[in-house]
């Protein structure tokens, strides 16, 4: 194997490793990928938990009220009656807005792995392409290396005319007249 063989050698173990890196980098976005969807799950039951939190506080905080306005013998009417609701209405509002954040942060972090899955699939494309490239300007030097097409060539006869070649002169205007 001659030099040009060797150049065409070297040339196809650069393609091949171009397309597996490619490969490489789509097999580590699909493992952060299952990464953040495991993350999404956890946030999911994470969420579940924080709002059987909020449910336990809502009945904890409804006894204790109910139990402090017994006490007291006042009636469950008039203002002790709207503290009770009004703290019950605060209650379930955090935790309205609590479930909210956690289904944002989990959409969130969904979307990162998409977003990882078409880094993958992108990595593999470029992969392919850096390959063809990269096999493609071997072809070409192993082409101007053997020769192929007369590269030493150059027809003086052929092209436009110039009275006047010199560099940095005034070309004869008289033949445009």
């Amino acid at each position: 194997m001659g030099y040009a063989g060797a150049m065409l050698a070297l040339t196809a173990v650069q393609g091949v490793s171009q397309i597996s890196q490619g490969y490489v980098k789509k097999a580590e976005a699909d493992y952060n990928a299952t990464l953040m969807r495991g993350k999404a799950d956890l946030i999911d039951y994470q969420s579940d938990v924080e709002q059987g939190q909020y449910q336990r506080f809502k009945g904890q905080h409804l006894s204790k009220s109910t139990a402090a306005i017994a006490g007291s013998g006042v009636g469950f009417n008039g203002s002790a009656m709207a503290v009770m609701l009004d703290a019950q209405t605060q209650i379930s509002i955090d935790q309205s807005i609590a479930k909210f954040n956690k289904e944002q942060e989990k959409n969130y972090t969904l979307a990162q792995a998409d977003a990882f899955k078409r880094q993958g699939k992108q990595a593999v494309a470029s992969g392919y392409a850096n390959g063809f490239s990269t096999l493609l300007q071997g072809a070409s030097n192993y082409a101007m290396y053997n020769g192929m097409g007369n590269k030493t060539s150059f027809d003086l006869n052929s092209g436009a005319k110039f009275s006047n070649t010199a560099p940095y002169t005034k070309p004869n205007m008289n033949s445009f007249r």
